[in-house]
């Protein structure tokens, strides 16, 4: 991997880490964060990890993290490698997926798709999440909480339809990149063209925006301007499959 994609896979992933900080910080749930790794020894919501490693050379700090969590978490829980750096098997885990980090440049201002807004109070952010769950909140409880809407560093958003939202995104800023993820549609069409925009028009200024993807997901990144620059794996702990 070139110097430049290095450098970006790294901007990638600590804005991905910033991401998961502010969701835990809304559910109250308490982290730690160096140079090598962001980790949480709280009860991660759905579908984050509890651990996004930081620095592709930082392989003994983070295999030494995740065995503490590995010793202190009695639930299953998930870690994100950021660089593809880890074999996390010994330590009873398996890999559950591989994606790629994006990339796109912003060289002009942007202006909002027509139909697409800021979530801002609760009631909204409960239509939205439902519209992201495909109809139906998770029993096990919200994944974003009310209190994500007080972060001024995330924005969520919509495109708004009489009785909810028929697409959305979640933007993120870091200090030199927007972080795009949590991309729908509620039928299923390619939405990141629009969500992109709304979310280039989230933040002042002229970051990159950033995301990772796979499958589908990554064709419709790809086709609307987006670069791959270097891929992350996510593995997970699994007790009732074998995992220690």
């Amino acid at each position: 991997m070139s110097s430049i994609a290095s450098e970006r896979a790294r901007l990638c992933a600590g804005n991905n880490a910033d991401l998961c900080q502010a969701i835990f910080k809304a559910h109250g749930l308490s982290d730690r964060r160096s140079d090598s790794y962001w980790s949480s020894d709280g009860q991660a919501p759905p579908y984050y990890p509890n651990a996004v490693t930081l620095d592709a050379d930082a392989i003994a700090a983070q295999r030494a993290e995740i065995a503490r969590l590995t010793s202190v978490l009695a639930t299953d829980f998930s870690v994100k490698d950021g660089f593809c750096r880890l074999d996390l098997q010994p330590l009873g885990y398996s890999q559950l997926f591989e994606a790629s980090w994006i990339w796109m440049d912003l060289r002009r201002p942007t202006t909002s798709p027509s139909g697409w807004e800021r979530v801002e109070d609760a009631a909204s952010l409960e239509m939205w999440e439902r519209a992201w769950a495909d109809g139906a909140i998770r029993s096990d409880g919200r994944v974003f909480p009310a209190a994500v809407l007080a972060d001024p560093a995330i924005a969520i958003l919509g495109r708004r339809t009489a009785d909810g939202f028929s697409a959305g995104c979640i933007a993120n800023r870091s200090e030199l990149v927007i972080g795009l993820s949590n991309v729908f549609a509620a039928d299923g069409s390619p939405t990141y063209r629009d969500a992109a925009q709304a979310a280039a028009h989230a933040f002042a200024g002229g970051r990159a925006l950033v995301g990772y993807d796979r499958g589908c997901g990554l064709d419709d990144a790809l086709a609307c301007g987006f670069q791959t620059t270097g891929r992350l794996r996510v593995w997970i702990r699994d007790r009732q499959g074998g995992g220690k």
